[in-house]
């Protein structure tokens, strides 16, 4: 099964997975750490990727960006047009087939994205094309040391060496399930062989409490279930 099938299945009660505390506190830091990256930027332009039913289309919105969505799922991204109508520009692609004629001054590819393309290789050189000139890519992914965990107490011998080697694994629920590419620091670090430089990078989902969340977001990366960061394209 492909993510967005996965997502199809589940999109009718996908905000109210995510109406918990520890969700609600992760995207509220994401959000400073966007903020502060950009604040002093004059930016218009965004391109939610995977946008879902639109969660981060109002964070943007309401800062005065000029905001395109495209989200693979249909199901996801009718719940997304049912919120803001034409206030957005909507694609109900992969991000691999978006039109290179536009170019965006941020990206912004949360919820994992980018643990789910079929080719992160691919994807990445299609991301920096989007992009302009020191634009910004926000992203978080699963990370690779909270799996690896998981992999290694409930898992066998054989499925953790096949992760440590592909750093890949399965994920899902009784809906289905779909490859997740999990992250490593070394891993973004390796973006910028595709004509980025890194700014930041911070664990995410570590804790209810907002506060502990900023606290901890740069000690405790390998302690958090997902992994936040910010690439300029160069």
């Amino acid at each position: 099964m492909k993510s967005y099938q996965y997502y199809d299945k589940i999109a009718h009660f996908y905000d109210q997975m995510y109406d918990e505390p520890l969700w609600k506190t992760l995207r509220k830091a994401v959000g400073v750490y966007m903020e502060e990256t950009f604040q002093d930027k004059n930016f218009k332009t965004v391109l939610d990727v995977g946008t879902g039913t639109g969660y981060w289309i109002e964070f943007f919105i309401n800062k005065g960006y000029k905001v395109s969505a495209v989200e693979p799922s249909e199901k996801m991204l009718f719940y997304a047009k049912e919120k803001f109508g034409n206030k957005v520009d909507y694609y109900n692609l992969k991000i691999e087939e978006f039109p290179e004629q536009k170019k965006f001054d941020i990206i912004n590819a949360q919820g994992d994205v980018l643990s789910y393309v079929d080719d992160l290789e691919i994807t990445i050189k299609k991301l920096n094309k989007l992009m302009t000139k020191n634009g910004f890519l926000f992203a978080t992914v699963d990370s690779y040391y909270y799996m690896r965990r998981l992999i290694k107490k409930y898992g066998t011998k054989e499925e953790l060496e096949n992760f440590d080697r592909s750093h890949i694994t399965t994920v899902g629920s009784q809906y289905g399930t779909f490859k997740s590419r999990c992250f490593s620091i070394e891993d973004i670090e390796a973006l910028e062989e595709f004509g980025f430089k890194i700014l930041e990078i911070r664990g995410c989902g570590i804790s209810e409490d907002f506060e502990k969340e900023i606290r901890y977001s740069k000690i405790k990366v390998k302690e958090a279930e997902h992994i936040y960061f910010s690439i300029e394209k160069r």
